[in-house]
């Protein structure tokens, strides 16, 4: 199933369905509109891996922290801190697939 910008504001979606499309939709529309956890924001919203969008690449924590207030700063820290040791050992952040591989897929 593929979501849309306008699919982002009518529902809620699975995390699932969510990281399905990280590529399909805005990471900053995903954020103003989904109610996320602080290990989604760290794997996906805060990630440069993911940001290829000049929107996506200016997301910080204070943007995060305003449309999931939710989310208590401890926890996105935390999220952030295992995140980053991920990234220094080299372990993928999940199974998504890199970009020119959902690109091929999807033309």
């Amino acid at each position: 199933m593929v979501i849309t910008k306008e699919d982002l504001y009518k529902n809620q979606y699975d995390y699932e369905t969510l990281k399905t499309n990280i590529y399909a939709v805005s990471l900053l529309d995903i954020v103003k509109t989904q109610k996320l956890t602080a290990d989604f924001c760290a794997k996906y919203i805060l990630n440069e891996d993911f940001q290829f969008l000049d929107e996506e690449q200016c997301i910080t924590i204070d943007i995060v922290k305003k449309y999931q207030p939710h989310i208590m700063n401890i926890d996105l820290v935390s999220a952030l801190f295992r995140e980053t040791n991920k990234k220094l050992i080299g372990e993928r952040v999940d199974s998504v697939e890199d970009f020119e591989s959902y690109m091929n897929r999807h033309l």
